[in-house]
């Protein structure tokens, strides 16, 4: 992975019709990865460098913030939700992405290998992560529940643990077949608008 050194992380946040409904989130997951990589010197006030800027009040769009010490201009693209139906599981034991980096080559290069699927779900060291661009959750007929141990800990995720609407339980290839549907969510999908898969529709198969 590449780092761009002026702008290495980046925020992609939901906008609907004016709102910004997961900012605190953002914001914490800002302050979170900024003290990681540079130390608690570095702070951003996520609203205020929004609201210094125009943004669409009609319609629902991906802001999309590059940053590292400083921020970037705000990006505002609308957004069409592409569900997601069946997923190729895929093996990347060396794969990094605990902060939401910009360059994401890495996982484009894992999603190129989708083949018939709509993305890969990524195995990491046996355990059951992420796909390239969302959490996951699995239905046992009765609760839902996350893998304890995600690439990246999304803001639609942790908000989802705190509702008490998932649970987070470490999970392994084996035991997609405990359950029965699949989810997949992240800060633009919300949880009642993301497609119920079927998890028959996952190819347990390694790559």
């Amino acid at each position: 992975m590449t780092v761009n050194k002026e702008f290495p992380l980046l925020e992609s946040i939901l906008l609907v019709d004016g709102n910004f409904p997961l900012l605190d989130y953002h914001q914490a997951r800002m302050d979170s990865a900024t003290e990681i990589l540079f130390g608690n010197g570095v702070k951003h006030k996520l609203w205020e460098w929004i609201k210094a800027s125009p943004f669409p009040l009609i319609g629902r769009y991906k802001c999309r913030i590059l940053y590292g010490k400083q921020m970037g201009q705000p990006e505002y693209q609308i957004y069409e939700y592409k569900p997601i139906h069946k997923l190729q599981l895929i093996e990347a034991n060396h794969l990094n992405y605990s902060l939401k980096f910009s360059d994401r080559t890495s996982l484009n290069q894992l999603h190129q290998q989708k083949k018939e699927a709509d993305d890969v779900l990524i195995v990491h060291n046996d355990l059951l992560t992420d796909t390239t661009y969302c959490n996951i959750a699995f239905f046992d007929g009765n609760e839902w529940f996350t893998p304890a141990n995600p690439l990246l800990k999304g803001v639609r995720r942790a908000f989802l643990l705190d509702q008490g609407l998932i649970k987070a339980a470490e999970l392994k290839v084996d035991d997609i077949s405990h359950f029965s549907h699949f989810k997949c969510f992240n800060a633009m999908i919300g949880w009642e608008e993301s497609k119920v898969a079927e998890t028959a529709a996952i190819h347990v198969q390694l790559l």
